[in-house]
C-alpha cells in the first residue's frame, strides 16, 4: 500500500489560489468602524488596494498596525476581509462586513506554540480538551454605529449538515467535504498533493445570507485554519488558509487566498 504523508501548508498553497476572486477595490479610501459586542472598537482604514491600517481601542488601550490585506466581494455589499496581525502574538483576522445590514463578524485564528502542538491526542482526550491545537475566537460588531441589544448578528446554522460537496480549487486540486453535524466535518483529497488523505476536524458555520454560508475549520494533524464563504447560489467558495509555512519550530506563518468551484454530490437524511 502506498504510504500517504501529510504536507506542510506552504506545499498545500501551490495552486489553491487559481480560482480565487479578484481583489475588491471598492473599499479603497474608506474608513470602517467596527464596534464589537465585546466592548472594544476596531477601525479599518483601507489605504490602498493592498494596505490596511487597523486601530484597536479598548478603553485606554490602543494599538495601531498596518497589514497587507485581501478583500473580496462575496455578494453585493458583503465583503470578506482578511489579514495577519503580525505584531506581538501573531494571529489570523478574518472579518465579514455586511454593509446591507451594517453588521460584521470577525474570526480570530491562533496557531499553537510548539509545546501546545506536541500534546498528544490521547492527552487532549484525557484532559477533555479539543483535539485540535488551533484556536478560534469569534465576535460580532455594528458597522459605523454603536453595538446595542437590537444589533443584528450573523447566526450559526446547520443548513449544510448532511451535505456532501466536491470542491475544485485548481485544475489539479479537488476535495470532498462531508458536513457531519454543527461541529465536525470530514474531508478527503480527491486530486492533488494530498490525494488519498482524509480526516475529520472541528468546524463552525455561520449564515451570512440566503445560501451564503461562512465555513471555518481547524485542522489537527497539520495545524491549519481554513476560512471560506460558500455561495450555494453560484456554487463557488472564496476565502483563505492559514498555518505554519514549513515546520512549527520555525514559527513562520503563511496566509494565502483560495477559491473553488463546488458541486453537490448528495445529501444524507437520517430516518430516526
Amino acid at each position: 500500500m502506498e504510504k500517504k504523508v501529510f504536507v506542510d501548508v506552504e506545499t498545500l498553497s501551490i495552486g489553491f489560489s487559481e480560482y480565487k476572486l479578484p481583489q475588491a477595490t471598492e473599499l479603497v479610501g474608506r474608513v470602517v468602524e467596527l464596534n464589537y459586542e465585546g466592548g472594544y472598537t476596531v477601525t479599518y482604514e483601507f489605504l490602498d488596494k493592498e494596505t490596511l491600517k487597523v486601530k484597536y481601542r479598548n478603553g485606554d488601550e490602543i494599538e495601531v498596525v498596518a497589514a497587507i490585506y485581501s478583500a473580496v466581494a462575496v455578494r453585493k455589499d458583503i465583503y470578506f476581509v482578511d489579514f495577519v496581525w503580525s505584531f506581538g502574538e501573531t494571529k489570523s483576522v478574518s472579518t465579514v462586513i455586511d454593509f446591507s445590514q451594517n453588521i460584521a463578524t470577525t474570526c480570530l485564528g491562533y496557531m499553537p506554540t510548539l509545546e501546545e502542538a506536541k500534546v498528544s491526542l490521547y492527552e487532549r482526550f484525557m484532559n477533555k480538551a479539543p483535539l485540535t491545537s488551533v484556536k478560534t475566537i469569534w465576535d460580532h460588531a455594528a458597522v459605523n454605529e454603536p453595538f446595542t441589544k437590537d444589533t443584528k448578528k450573523h447566526q450559526k446554522t446547520s443548513k449544510l449538515v448532511g451535505e456532501r460537496l466536491q470542491f475544485k480549487y485548481s485544475e489539479n486540486d479537488a476535495y470532498e467535504h462531508i458536513y457531519l453535524n454543527e461541529n465536525f466535518y470530514t474531508w478527503q483529497c480527491l486530486a492533488g498533493v494530498e490525494k488519498g488523505l482524509c480526516d475529520t476536524d472541528l468546524c463552525q458555520f455561520y449564515e451570512l445570507a440566503d445560501n451564503l454560508i461562512w465555513f471555518v475549520w481547524q485542522e489537527k494533524i497539520v495545524p491549519t485554519i481554513g476560512s471560506v464563504v460558500e455561495d450555494l447560489d453560484v456554487m463557488r467558495s472564496y476565502g483563505k488558509l492559514y498555518g505554519y509555512k514549513n515546520t512549527i519550530e520555525e514559527q513562520t506563518v503563511i496566509n494565502f487566498q483560495a477559491g473553488s468551484y463546488a458541486k453537490i454530490l448528495n445529501k444524507t437524511e437520517y430516518d430516526l
